[in-house]
């Protein structure tokens, strides 16, 4: 995993010289046309607004420059960690928008902090490498992407804004925070980010942060949201910010469930019925969850669901029947140094979703629900 985070250049100059082998054309639409989704089935899929809840592709722009508009290929076994999205094989695979990760180093790493973000905030390390301005940088390099391809990509900052992106032939993006770390403890801060474009925030990533507590700590079992947290929240609110819980503790889960007033989601989890693992939500959690009207991003990586495909479609499955129909999404996690279970292996892979879940009975309408339209919804209650 450290092999994977290669020493910063120059956005100018990184494509070339770190950009992945680009494959034949030709290979990449063998990717995305699987032999075994049906006609019937993709042209389904096609109609759908399939929108996936965390892609965390800008840390790899801030990284080494890689271009969103160019295609790329891991040519690894199992396609680990990184190079899983970009506009063109998105387009194969039917992904029309994706709320993007910023991935944030700390101004001050903590013990908890697991190994590779370490090394992480270490290889960044600066004024601009942590908190706020690299906040404020990784938006940025959003927009840049869409004004360099005006045609393929939108910055998006609602989901009124993100229909119209999908209904004019554009991939849509929008910009989260992956922790409350990078906006220091600040409300003002969080306004800022927000005049720049940011329209979700997760309050922790695997650190404790000035607002909340990752799950991945059993030391933080016993404690909640802190008093900044809760401010945290009403100011998320007031702005038009979606609250994202992933990576957050149960009690703080607890905390936020009891204080929120507006929609949220949990952007990239799974069901701890099925894989027992901390961050992976229990049917109690899933069922609060839903009762308040948040929506549950199921991610692709083999630590959350285990197995290949079929073991994917079973969570979706089982938090339909726990949660209901409103309140499962997509939330791959890709580029997000995981390694992808077998058969999603990159984001050609949502028509074998779509295949999937109708194949098990799952009515037209529902599939459509968890491909994009539960997303959508809380994105457009909370920010317009």
């Amino acid at each position: 995993m450290l092999s994977m985070i290669p020493r910063r250049v120059p956005q100018a100059s990184a494509g070339e010289a770190a950009r992945p082998a680009t494959p034949r054309r030709g290979a990449l639409e063998g990717a995305a046309r699987p032999s075994a989704v049906d006609a019937d089935a993709l042209a389904f899929h096609r109609e759908c607004l399939v929108l996936d809840l965390h892609i965390d592709t800008l840390l790899w722009v801030r990284l080494l420059g890689y271009d969103l508009a160019r295609p790329h290929r891991n040519r690894l076994p199992y396609s680990p960690f990184a190079w899983h999205f970009d506009l063109e094989r998105a387009a194969l695979g039917g992904l029309k928008s994706c709320v993007f990760g910023l991935v944030i180093n700390p101004r001050e790493v903590r013990p908890e902090l697991m190994l590779p973000l370490r090394f992480l905030a270490w290889w960044e390390q600066g004024e601009r490498g942590s908190g706020l301005p690299q906040t404020l940088e990784t938006i940025d390099l959003l927009s840049r992407a869409a004004a360099a391809n005006p045609s393929r990509i939108s910055f998006c900052k609602s989901g009124s804004e993100l229909r119209q992106a999908v209904a004019a032939g554009r991939f849509a993006g929008l910009a989260a925070l992956e922790g409350a770390q990078g906006i220091e403890g600040r409300l003002e801060d969080v306004r800022t980010a927000y005049e720049r474009g940011l329209r979700m925030l997760g309050l922790v990533h695997f650190q404790a942060t000035e607002a909340a507590y990752p799950m991945t700590v059993p030391a933080f079992d016993d404690v909640g949201l802190t008093p900044f947290g809760i401010e945290l929240i009403a100011e998320m609110e007031r702005l038009g910010m979606v609250v994202d819980l992933a990576h957050v503790n149960a009690r703080g889960i607890d905390d936020a469930l009891r204080v929120m007033k507006r929609s949220f989601v949990v952007s990239h989890t799974a069901c701890r019925a099925l894989v027992e693992h901390s961050r992976n939500l229990d049917d109690a959690q899933i069922r609060r969850i839903a009762d308040g009207g948040g929506v549950v991003g199921i991610a692709f990586g083999n630590t959350f669901v285990k197995g290949d495909l079929s073991g994917f479609l079973d969570h979706v499955e089982h938090g339909i029947r726990v949660g209901g129909a409103d309140a499962i999404a997509l939330g791959s996690d890709f580029d997000g140094m995981i390694v992808p279970v077998r058969g999603m292996e990159d984001v050609t892979v949502y028509p074998r979703i779509t295949q999937g879940l109708l194949a098990r009975g799952q009515p037209h309408e529902i599939v459509r629900k968890v491909l994009g339209e539960n997303a959508l919804r809380v994105i457009t209650e909370v920010c317009g």
